[in-house]
């Protein structure tokens, strides 16, 4: 058993330091170099003020350097806080004063826009520049702050930095969409981690010789089993380039050219790779194990993928970023008709429940809410305890016997076989793209607009994306914003994904009698 993260990195070092731990391109980094460079670089953020405990930010590309910095932050005893490199500078800059960042991972020719995000405010103490490859590069500065050159990191000694830290610290927060207009970071220890990669890496025979497929954004938690239970078998990294992500033909052929024997990603990634990506023409015979979760996976796509790779182990994975993954499901054969695919039994030394409204257990096959306890559950949500309280809560098992679990807001029920069937969410939180989306924070920024009086977002089920987002706004009298303007606004502070693909306006909003928002009659309009 591990006790942390990065211990993962040193103990495939110590046991085949030549091996391959990051393929990108023409770039291969080996355990040895991963193990000495994340060292090297916990030294550099502990010598300009990280401490235990703090938090640390990459605003970054793919690229072994953003592998690198995310060991040596754990390393130094801080947490990463990873923000999609291509969100906009303002929502890097609201992320990291919330979480209060003490450092910054970036690129030097993006310092002009991180200086007009965060003016004089910036949070960290400096930052550390991964193009800037010589020692001693010139390094902008950023909110009057030092910047450190990629090269001056290899001039740190080496060894490990000797802080101690402990299995229930923080190891990463991940920003999700927040309800109230705002992201909120989930707290996640390397104990957290540990639950779900230890059992992952045991139960998928993953070792040395695997290939692992990176497909996931490190924002994104699918990204957690890629990089974890990689390192824990000792076994390729194979992120995808930049500049293939958004073309699906150029990721397949990656993936086949590579002989990549471990994929997981999103149904909607799988089906793009199918319907545009030329999929069915290349060589799959390499693939021994096909995983998915982050929404429901059509099963039409599933058959195709099944039949194209016939030797593969197939699961769907599930579980909210904050539990990690809890549950699994493998799919042993080619479903036979089109019936969704259970979410299947509780996985990573968890325990699940279906419960009903006042926390009691539903008979099998009622509906209910399912809730998770476990070595997986979050600590909480960064600076929000009255959130944390709503869905992190004492649960009684048995009589006089209570643990702390979380309500996933995911409505499940138990099948005869005692397979989970997931039903859908209770509230307005939805997939898009494999990303979870709050609606209500895509309106509150549409209504941060001068010209907009009312804003509804709406999810709009879509069979390859899961759901497109269209709005519907009302704008103030005189209000002359159109669609572009709007996309555009809501373009500097949220990411792609978030962004409406399409805007109507309407006078006025159809109301129901009790006087909230009709969003069924809304769908039409959207529509």
């Amino acid at each position: 058993m591990f006790r942390l993260l990065p211990d993962l990195v040193a103990d495939s070092a110590r046991r085949h330091a030549a091996r391959d731990a990051v393929v990108i391109e023409s770039h291969r980094l080996s355990y040895g170099e991963l193990d000495a460079m994340s060292d090297r670089f916990a030294r550099s953020l502990i010598t300009h003020g990280v401490r235990r405990g703090d938090r640390v930010a990459l605003w970054i590309p793919k690229s072994p350097e953003a592998i690198v910095a995310l060991y040596g932050i754990m390393k130094a005893g801080a947490a990463y806080v990873p923000v999609d490199p291509n969100a906009p500078p303002a929502r890097l800059a609201a992320i990291s004063r919330d979480c209060e960042v003490a450092g910054l991972i970036t690129l030097a020719r993006r310092a002009a826009e991180l200086d007009e995000a965060f003016g004089s405010r910036a949070p960290m103490r400096a930052l550390w520049f991964a193009d800037l490859t010589a020692p001693d590069s010139a390094t902008p500065r950023v909110a009057g702050l030092p910047g450190v050159p990629w090269g001056a990191v290899g001039t740190e000694s080496g060894g490990p930095p000797g802080v101690r830290v402990l299995e229930d610290d923080l190891a990463y927060l991940l920003y999700t969409s927040g309800s109230t207009g705002e992201p909120k970071g989930v707290m996640l220890s390397h104990r957290n981690a540990l639950a779900f990669v230890e059992w992952a890496t045991t139960t998928f025979a993953l070792a040395p010789e695997d290939r692992l497929a990176n497909h996931a954004p490190f924002h994104f938690d699918l990204s957690t089993f890629d990089l974890f239970a990689a390192a824990a078998a000792g076994a390729a990294l194979y992120p995808v380039p930049p500049r293939a992500a958004p073309f699906p033909a150029a990721i397949a052929r990656l993936w086949c050219e590579a002989r990549l024997t471990v994929w997981y990603a999103t149904p909607s990634t799988l089906g793009l790779l199918l319907a545009h990506g030329g999929l069915a023409e290349l060589d799959l015979s390499a693939l021994r194990v096909l995983l998915f979760a982050g929404e429901v996976m059509p099963v039409r796509v599933l058959r195709r993928l099944m039949a194209l790779a016939p030797r593969a182990r197939f699961a769907n994975l599930y579980g909210p970023t904050e539990t990690n993954v809890c549950t699994w499901y493998e799919v042993t054969a080619p479903p036979v008709d089109d019936a969704a695919l259970p979410i299947g039994t509780a996985c990573s030394g968890d325990e699940v429940f279906i419960l009903d409204d006042a926390q009691q257990p539903v008979p099998d096959g009622g509906v209910g809410e399912l809730w998770v306890r476990g070595g997986t559950v979050m600590h909480g949500y960064w600076g929000r305890p009255e959130l944390t309280a709503l869905v992190v809560q004492a649960l009684e098992l048995s009589p006089g016997l209570t643990d702390r679990a979380y309500r996933t807001g995911d409505m499940a029920r138990r099948r005869p076989d005692g397979n989970l069937e997931f039903l859908g969410r209770r509230d307005h939180q939805v997939k898009t793209r494999g990303y979870r989306v709050e609606l209500g924070e895509i309106e509150s920024t549409l209504r941060r607009h001068p010209d907009v009086e009312e804003a509804v977002v709406l999810a709009i089920p879509d069979e390859e994306i899961s759901h497109r987002l269209r709005a519907v706004v009302v704008l103030k009298p005189g209000g002359t914003a159109d669609m572009a303007a709007l996309q555009a606004h809501c373009a500097r502070t949220l990411p792609r994904y978030m962004v409406p693909e399409a805007i109507a306006f309407r006078s006025q909003l159809p109301r129901t009698s009790s006087g909230k928002v009709d969003r069924r009659a809304l769908a039409g309009l959207a529509g």
